[in-house]
Parts: C-alpha cells; structure tokens; sequence
C-alpha cells in the first residue's frame, strides 16, 4: 500500500499544469489539494520556498483538503513541502512557476511512513491555449540581431509581426492597441505616436532585466484589461541570496549583411555595438535583495531610399538631379540640403533596477525603476512609387529623442490562510521632442523635378516624375509631446471552500502635453527646377498661432480612469472550474478643446465633446474542463475594452482650428495670379509676398498678418473633433481550446502536446474619420457619390471621429510540440486568420495619428469614409517552427543552438485609381486627402468601348489596362478593399551559443554566440526576400469623362502604372551579430 500511494504522489505531482485563470499581475501562484486516501487531509501545513532567495510561504489546507500560495514570485526552483498531522512529510521540488498561471499541485498523502517522499515535479507549461511564457532560458536563445523584445513576442502563435513598423500584431488587431506592462503596470505608448506600441522605438527593457514575458490573447481575468488586440506582461528579474552578475558585449556591421535580394542589389553602411551587464545579490541575506541590469546601443542605420545603386532605388531619379538641386539650394537660398542619407546615426541606453524585500513570511515589498534615453531618426518622404516617386534627403530628417522614467512599488501581503493582497503604485513620465538634421528653421521643401513648370498647384502633374524633399519635415516643425502618468491599483483574494474570489480596484490619472502645430515654419513646393531656381514657388501650405505665439496652440489635456472589477472562480468539480467576472472601466475628463463658434452655427452642436462619462462594463466568463490528465478544453467570452492610441483624443485639442489657422496661398495655372479671393485685402501683395522671391527660413509678415486676421479664414480652418456619441472601442472575444498530451507509443514516446485553438472576434466599437464638411452633390459611373464642401467651399476639412460596430475575425491555430531528455525542444503552429473591418486607424505610410493622415490614407469605395474588407493587419495563413537543442559534450559547458522559422502570407493591400486635386481636393470626387486612395473600379475589357462607364485616353492605354484585368483575373465592378496580397514572407533565424570556462573563476564561464537572422538569404541570395506592394497601389488615372452636372457619368482612364514589387534592402537581405558574454 505505501509503495501504491508514493507511485500516486509521484504521478499527481507530475501531473501538475498551469490553469486558465490569466490576470495582468507580476506574481504566480500555487494552488491544490492534499488527500489522504480518499478523504480530504484538513489542516495540513503547506510551505513553498523560493530557493535562489529562500523566500517562504505558508498554508493550511482548508475543510476541502484545498490551499492556495498566493503572491510567488515567477520562476523558481520553488520547493513544496506538505505535512498533514499522522502523516510523513510530501516534498515537490523544482517547481517553475509563470506569471499570472496558477499552479495546480494536487498532493496525496499516504498511510503513516518512516521516510519523507521526494518527488520531482513538473515545469509549468510555456505556453498553451491563447498564452505564450517565456523564460530567462528561451529569451537567451532568440536570435535577436537589434535585441528588441518584439522579436520574443512574436513567436507567439496569434503574433504577426510588421517588418516595416515594427510592430506586433496580436489577433488581427492595430499593434497600437496591445497592452505592453512591466510588473503590473501599463507601459505602453499611450499617446500612440510609435507605430511599434512601445513607449519608445526599440523597447524600454533590457534583455537581461526579464524574468518571464507572456503574451495573452483574451485572459478573461477582470484585472486585464487596457487592450483590444493583446496583453504583452513582463515581469523584471529579483535578486536572491547568491551574487550573479553578467557583462556581454555584441557588434555588427554592413560587412554581417547581405547585399542581394531576389535579384536587388544593395549597398548599404551600417554599424551597430551593443554593450549590457546584471548584476544581482543580497543585501541583506533572505531579507532584502537587488538587481540591476543596462544596455547601451551605438548604431548606424542604412537608409531606405536612395538613387540607383543605393538601397531601395527611387525609379527615373538620378545622382545627376541630386547634384542639381543641392547646388541651387546651397547657392540661392544658402541651405545644405546633407545630400543623400546613407545611414542614420541612433543611440540607446535604458538600465533597470529593482529591489525586493521579505519584511517578514507573510508580506512582500518590492520597488523598480526603468529608465531609458534614446534617440532615433526618422526620415520620410522616401518612395519607389512608379508613380510618385521621391526622396528625403539628408536635411529632412529628424532626430527623435525619447526619455522614458518610470517607478513601481508593490506590497503583497497573507492575511490569513484564505485571504490575500496585492497593493501597487506606480508613477511614469515620457519627452519626445523632434530635431531637424539640418539648419533649424528651414521651411519644408518639395520640389518637383520637371525642367519647366506643367501649371500644377501641389503635386508633379506627370506620372513617373521624381520628387526632392528637404528641410524640416512639416509635422516636424513644431512637435513635443510630454506624458505623465501614475495611479494605484488594489487585488484582494479570498478563498472560501472551492470558490476563489478576487477584487480588482485601480485608478489611474494620464496628463498629456502636446504642442503640435505642422507646417508652422512652411511647406512649400515648387512645380520645377526652373522655379526653384527662380524662387517661385507653385503653392505655400502654412499653419500658425493666431496670437502670433506658438506655445498658445499647444494642446494640454488629463483625464482619470477608474476600474472595478469582481470574479469568482469557482471548481466545480475537481475536473472542472468556472470563472465569471464583470469588469467596468469609468473615465473622467474635465478639460475640454476649444470651442469653435464657426463650428457651432455651421452644424448646430460644438466640436468639444470628450470622453467624459464613457463607462465600459465588461463581462467575462471562462471555463476549464480536465476529463482526464491528458486533456484540457477550455473555452469562453468577454468584452476588451481599451489600448486606443490618446492621439486621436488629443486631435480635438490640437486642430479645434481656434487658436490656429491655416492657410494655401497656390499660384494659378498659368501662374497669373493665385487662390487668394481677389475680394481680399491687398491679395496680389499676398500672393507676391507667399510665393515669389522664396527664402525658404522667413515667412514674410504679410502673409502671417493674412493668417492671422482673415476671418473668412479663420471661419473655415480645419477642425479635428470627436461627435458626442462616440463610443471608446472595444472587441468582444469568444474561444475554445483543446490541449491534449499524447502516448505515440514506445517508438515515438510519451510527451507529445498537441493543440487546438479557435478565436472569434467582433467588433463592439472601432474608431474612424469622415469629413463633415462634405455634401453629396452627385454620382459616379459606378454608383458612388460625389461630394463637394458646401459649407465653406474650402481646401480644408471638418473632421469627425466616430464609431463602428462593423468589424469581425475569426482566428484558427493547431500547435504541437515535443521535449526531448538528450536536450532537445521542438514545436510547430499554424495560424489561420479571416479579418474584416470597416477601421484601420494608423496603418497606412501616409497616415497614422493626426486626423487628416489618418482619414485620407484608407482605401474607399464610398469616398468618404473606409472600405470595409479584410483587414491590414490580416495575415491570411501563418506558418511557425522553433528547434531548440541544448548538450554538454565536453564537462558541464553547453553547445545550443536556437532555430525559429516564419513562413507567412504577404501583406494585404488595395488596388485603386489616382485623381487629379485641385485647391487639394480630388478634381472627381471632392475630398480631401491621398488622391490614389479610391478603390478600383473594374469595367468590361472585352473590347475598348464594352463598357459605357468608362473610356480610355488612348488605345495603348486601354491594351496595358485590358492586360493588366485578365492576367489578375480582375472581376468586373468596385474591386474589394485589400483584395490583392504580397508575396509570402520566409524568414529563418538561428542563434549559436558555445560556453566556455573561466579559469580560476570558480564556476563562471564565458558564452560565445552568434545570432543569424533571414538565414535563407545567407544560404540563397533569392531566398528570404521581403517585397511588397503599396498599400496603396494605384493603376489608373482617372478623371470625368462625360460630366451631367455635379455627377459623372463616365469615367476616362487616361494613363495606366503597372504595380512594381518595393523591395527593402534592410529586411530582405540576412543580418547577422556576433558577441562575448561573461557570467558568474
């Protein structure tokens, strides 16, 4: 009989698993039962230890037999001792916890023994249905050439990462609307300006200051919260009793990169060294400990865009027209326009600290500071359009310095056996404040690269032509955004026989400053070389305080949100637990943008609605159903509210259009005159002074007294705001899941884990823009309406954000994986994803965070308002591998390498039409904004007159088009938002690692490593190529053909662009690092 009960201890304790309860916390928890045969051991005396600290906690088993260690720190080796009165004592050890998974350590407890039973328990699982753990160990073996932790995160089976930005997106959602957090507390960019999501450009964190980072996609925990798409939780490394401590050193250069990609040549200059050290210890033994690690970066990165032969080639460019345009700016207007960039200079340095103290068995404190300083370039204006091609230079960029500071205190405490508390502070402050690279107060500069000016007001007139851009990028000029941050948040846990109930309170307090004023020094630009060179310039886009002071327009806001939240988690059985909660996130907003009278009588209501009073109740239920030590189904529901970038809150603030105006001064074709109304005072004066004699750091006073006193301007400047029903966005989530853990007999062994996932998802609220200006005065050829600005009949626009319910997903992922005993971890998921929406805020190149970029950069049937259709963010099949091997062939120093593989479909884009503007509004449909961004329409090609919609400007136009439709297979009709796709992305990356010994060092050793990512490309120049098409790809030009009043009743294609693949020279070609590291 004793023998029988120690097999049954040993098989419980192996069967051990994390349960489904998910909570957005920094600590782990161990939950069970102890039995004594077939009753219920009450009493029984519970301990873990935390062996690197020997930090205790202790239970005592309830009427149930049942216990639960709450407030562990994640990881381990955590020893578990049970002793139940009559009994000898039952020992777990090495138990590995993850954050945020319970621990389910059922115990029996046999007949009175003379020895204590030791049994080894088992490692929490990694990862499982809708969550991905990584430890120290996996986060050390990702080949990570940047060390950026979206490299870890998108190893996750719902993660799909955008070379590009950048950013990860998890189940079809907007990266921006993922919840990143550091030890329990939002660490996101909430303003939302860093398409990546994180606070700053390459992350906060250093690598070695992580414990565990998880990935959640609906936890239906009620303290998770602040995300549509989903949780990303780290959790910072806590010293123990033993001193350890690391320093490693990695470098690279254009000499670890390739040069060739699917037949592209590139040629590129970069240089990047990292340096990092940890150190960690008592200071006080068992009671108070630290841990400190930072990173520094040093990097040069290659440019994008560049003439043949450099990078991403722009087409029909020259170094020739590069040449010319430098030496006029430097001879004429005296300014260095830097030439070509061929690599940007950026720097990083963020360093952790965080200290734990055990004030006694029963309470924790803890308190951790991030810091980090970093200074990345942006540089815009790049494309290799066949139609619109152009190049930044030098000049046009901008340094972007980010300082982010954050602080977090924390105090778990037991109070008793079955009641426990979580107590958290938390403060964080973050500057953001653009630097042109070249001569501050320069204007931006445009110029078109035709020889003689065409007669346009604002672009190059013909297809193909080049553009050159330098200055100070317009949304550059005047930009600082300041965030502060802090609130406290309370979880109290009591247990009562099979129920655990939980409390969740949390307050929070955002304070934004943003000053954000685009195009106050002036955008000009100039229809030719010869105006250029003449300093008559084609249009002047200016924008500025009407008090003649900049810091007046800046948009200063806060706002509170408060959440409660209530659940039980109920074990129905011991194969069963039910968890339902209701949580409810309240905000308050006192400020207000300034109201606009104008706007007021123009639409009978005002432009300063807020989010005041906007309360999201969010109920949850999971369900979790073990038949057997095998299998898992898990399922359940929720409504997600959150993780929406603040921008587009600050929007209303910053463009209200009160205290500031913008104005267009264009020169009329023909260049007589200009679009100045000649009713206005002193206008030819105006014109000569906004266009003519252009010295590109002054605006002349004229034109700023015209700015700032014409009322009809002012009246009709463009305004940002929110309608007063807008609804904050939120996705409701549903899924099943099924784990199982196979027996592939005595050739293939026990230890397979299969599973399955299904994830739907709909859209309760998603944000968008129309334009309220706008008035319907006619139709297209193809139905769709026609619009012109009755109200004001401007170039400028009446922005309303609003709200959507369109918007569906339905996700499908089957995962398998296999641990080894010779050192050998192998696992394989496949990700099938159908995403439609209606919003795709912040996608697009063009656009992202300030209202107009965002409006006029989505593709549209409707030109108006967004296409719905599959998503941007859909990554129809997904395809991911990882091998991880680990041996020691000669004494305890390991050989590891780490191969993970991603094979994905392309991403998605739109095929449309391109209309000429005028006064910068579609000279077709009357709006504002991208004027390639309306949605193909596909007539009859059966002949050139087969259908009465349409005519073409030439016969060869008609053949390329007639082509172009058949060989795609193109159907008749509006063709579908993001119908078409890129070609499929493989990407490969592998890490080395060989350890070796310290001499007279005791046990420390040195690790030598490399890490190789896109190693295809290192294998095959054509493998491993990222290409993609413009999200945008325009085809045609189109323009009335027959027009019957305000409606057009057919449309005249008068020139066809076959797409071109855009190849990146930076993600298509392999990019390898190599590196040192010390460790004791």
């Amino acid at each position: 009989m004793r023998h029988l009960y120690a097999a049954s201890a040993i098989a419980l304790a192996l069967s051990a698993s994390a349960t489904a309860v998910m909570a957005q916390e920094t600590t782990s928890s161990i939950r069970g039962s102890v039995t004594a045969g077939s009753s219920a051991a009450v009493g029984a005396s519970v301990s873990a230890v935390h062996e690197p600290s020997g930090t205790t906690a202790t239970a005592t088993t309830n009427g149930a037999g049942a216990f639960n260690l709450t407030g562990l720190r994640p990881g381990g080796p955590y020893t578990v001792t049970v002793t139940a009165p009559g009994f000898a004592p039952v020992t777990s050890q090495n138990i590995f916890l993850s954050v945020g998974q319970p621990y389910n350590l059922p115990i029996l407890v046999g007949e009175s023994q003379v020895e204590a039973l030791v049994v080894t328990a088992a490692r929490a699982e990694r990862s499982g249905p809708l969550v991905s753990v990584f430890d120290r160990d996996s986060i050390a073996s990702v080949a990570s050439v940047s060390r950026d932790i979206r490299d870890i995160a998108r190893r996750d089976p719902f993660a799909s990462f955008n070379p590009s930005t950048r950013g990860v997106s998890i189940a079809g959602q907007n990266g921006r609307t993922n919840r990143f957090s550091v030890d329990g507390v939002r660490f996101s960019d909430n303003f939302g300006l860093n398409q990546g999501g994180l606070p700053s450009a390459r992350g906060p964190i250093p690598l070695d200051a992580i414990e565990q980072l998880s990935v959640k996609v609906a936890p239906y925990d009620v303290s998770e919260g602040d995300f549509q798409g989903g949780s990303i939780n780290v959790v910072l490394r806590s010293g123990g009793n033993r001193f350890t401590g690391a320093a490693g050193y990695t470098y690279s250069n254009d000499s670890l990169m390739g040069t060739k990609s699917k037949g592209s040549a590139f040629s590129q200059d970069m240089t990047s060294k990292t340096r990092n050290a940890f150190l960690s210890g008592p200071i006080i033994k068992d009671k108070l400990f630290f841990a400190f690690a930072y990173e520094k970066l040093n990097e040069t990165v290659p440019s994008v865009f560049g003439p043949p032969g450099s990078g991403n080639a722009v087409p029909n460019l020259t170094q020739g027209q590069i040449d010319q345009v430098t030496s006029i700016a430097k001879s004429v207007y005296g300014y260095d326009t830097l030439g070509v960039l061929t690599s940007r200079p950026e720097k990083d340095r963020k360093w952790t600290l965080k200290l734990d103290w055990n004030i006694n068995d029963n309470q924790r404190l803890s308190y951790s500071t991030i810091q980090n300083k970093g200074e990345t370039v942006a540089l815009s204006g790049g494309s290799s359009s066949n139609t619109s091609p152009g190049l930044g230079l030098g000049s046009y960029a901008t340094h972007e310095p980010e300082r982010v500071k954050t602080h977090v205190l924390q105090l778990n405490s037991k109070w008793t056996n079955a009641f426990s508390t979580e107590l958290r502070a938390n403060y964080r402050e973050s500057m953001k404040i653009p630097v042109s690279f070249g001569s501050p107060g320069y204007s931006d500069i445009t110029v078109c690269l035709d020889p003689v000016a065409v007669g346009s007001l604002n672009q190059c007139t013909q297809t193909g032509t080049p553009r050159l851009i330098f200055g100070t990028e317009a949304f550059s000029q005047a930009d600082v955004v300041g965030q502060k941050q802090y609130g406290a948040e309370f979880i109290a846990r009591y247990n009562l026989g099979d129920h655990a109930f939980k409390l969740h309170a949390a307050y929070s307090r955002l304070k934004i400053s943003n000053t954000f004023v685009a195009n106050s020094l002036g955008t000009y630009y100039f229809d030719s070389l010869a105006d250029f060179q003449a300093r008559q310039a084609g249009q002047l886009l200016y924008q500025y305080s009407i008090t003649g002071t900049l810091s007046d327009a800046s948009a200063s806001f806060d706002y509170d949100q408060l959440t409660f939240g209530a659940q039980d988690s109920w074990d129905v059985t011991p194969e069963v637990n039910v968890t339902v909660g209701v949580r409810a996130d309240g905000y308050k907003m006192k400020d207000e943008a300034p109201l606009k009278q104008s706007f007021l009588n123009r639409y009978g209501f005002a432009n300063n609605a807020n989010i005041d009073g906007n309360l999201v109740v969010q109920p949850r239920v999971g369900l979790t159903w073990r038949p057997s030590d095998r299998l898992t189904v898990r399922s359940g529901f929720g409504l997600f509210n959150g993780g929406s970038p603040d921008v587009f809150v600050g929007n209303s603030f910053s463009a209200a259009g009160v205290y500031t105006n913008t104005i267009t001064v264009g020169r009329a074709v023909g260049g007589t005159g200009c679009t100045i109304p000649a009713s206005v005072a002193n206008a030819a004066a105006i014109c000569a002074a906004a266009l003519n004699n252009v010295q590109g750091n002054k605006i002349d006073p004229l034109v700023l007294s015209y700015l700032q006193t014409n009322t009809a301007a002012l009246g009709a400047s463009p305004t940002s705001f929110m309608l007063p029903s807008f609804k904050l966005p939120a996705q409701w989530k549903a899924n099943l899941s099924v784990d199982y853990t196979a027996d592939l007999g005595a050739m293939l062994g026990d230890g397979w884990r299969f599973g399955g996932d299904l994830l739907y998802g709909q859209t309760d609220s998603a944000a968008y823009y129309t334009d309220f200006r706008l008035t319907q005065v006619g139709t297209a050829p193809d139905g769709r309406p026609i619009y012109a600005d009755t109200y004001t009949n401007t170039a400028n626009s009446d922005l309303a954000m609003k709200h959507t319910d369109r918007g569906k997903s339905l996700i499908a992922v089957a995962r398998a994986s296999k641990s080894f005993d010779f050192g050998l971890d192998a696992g394989v998921s496949y990700t099938y994803s159908d995403i439609k929406s209606l919003s795709d805020m912040g996608t697009y190149a063009s656009g992202g965070s300030t209202a107009s970029g965002t409006y006029g950069a989505q593709p549209m049937v409707d030109p108006n308002q967004p296409a719905y259709g599959t998503s941007s963010y859909e990554v129809r099949d997904n395809w991911k591998f990882n091998i991880d091997y680990s041996h020691a062939f000669f004494g305890d120093y390991k050989t590891s390498f780490n191969l993970f593989g991603e094979l994905r479909s392309g991403s998605p884009y739109s095929l449309t039409m391109n209309t000429t503007t005028s006064n910068s509004r579609s000279t077709l449909f009357g709006t504002t904004g991208a004027s390639n961004r309306y949605l193909l329409y596909v007539p009859d090609v059966s002949s050139i007159t087969a259908d009465s919609k349409v005519t073409y400007a030439s016969t060869a136009v008609y053949e390329a088009f007639r082509d172009f439709v058949q060989t795609n297979g193109l159907k008749q009709g509006i063709i579908e938002k993001n119908s078409e796709k890129s070609p499929d992305y493989f990407k490969v990356d592998l890490h080395v690692e060989q350890e070796l010994p310290a001499p007279f060092l005791g046990g420390a050793r040195f690790k030598v490593f490399g890490d190789v990512e896109n190693l295809l490309n290192l294998i095959n120049s054509d493998w491993g190529s990222y290409r993609t098409y413009a999200p945008l790809t325009s085809v045609v030009n189109v323009a009335c053909g027959q027009q019957v009043g305000a409606s057009c009743a057919r449309y005249n294609y008068t020139a066809f662009t076959k797409p071109t693949l855009q190849p990146n020279a930076q993600l298509g070609v392999w990019r390898a690092r190599l590196g040192v590291r010390f460790e004791f």
